[in-house]
């Protein structure tokens, strides 16, 4: 056997380790489909001004990205994309949702709409936090 150090792998490069590990945690899930989704909005002009990328894991919905351009917030764009996603979520039977935010990213409005922080990760990645949040899914 040989080791290879590879600093500045390709995407191909992680890629073909992250397979591998999948390959071998499928014996174990429960799921072999992770669907992703994206929900995106745009102005007049067609630039993008908001969105929000999910994946589906079995009963989880998993927000893994949302962004809203600085001059959308605070006027509701966050919220929409946010519901949105959860109702998707709901349609698939995911009854539970679940991301991660920085300190200085978007706790505060995670919170104002029903998530709970389950765990803190100090020092990270020197001296901010990150904030583990999930939350129950519920038909309004």
């Amino acid at each position: 056997m040989t080791q290879i150090l590879n600093l500045t792998p390709s995407e191909e490069d992680i890629l073909k380790i992250r397979r591998k590990l999948q390959d071998y945690n499928s014996k174990f899930f429960e799921i072999k489909d992770e669907p992703n989704f994206t929900i995106s909005e745009i102005d007049e002009d067609k630039e993008l001004v908001g969105g929000i990328v999910c994946t589906i894991v079995g009963q989880w919905l998993e927000i893994d990205f949302l962004w809203i351009k600085d001059e959308q917030r605070g006027k509701g764009l966050g919220k929409k994309l946010l519901h949105e996603a959860e109702k998707i979520g709901l349609e698939n039977k995911c009854n539970m949702a679940f991301l991660t935010t920085m300190n200085f990213q978007a706790k505060p409005f995670y919170s104002k709409h029903g998530y709970k922080t389950v765990y803190v990760q100090r020092g990270y990645p020197i001296t901010n936090e990150k904030y583990f949040m999930e939350k129950e899914l519920k038909l309004n």
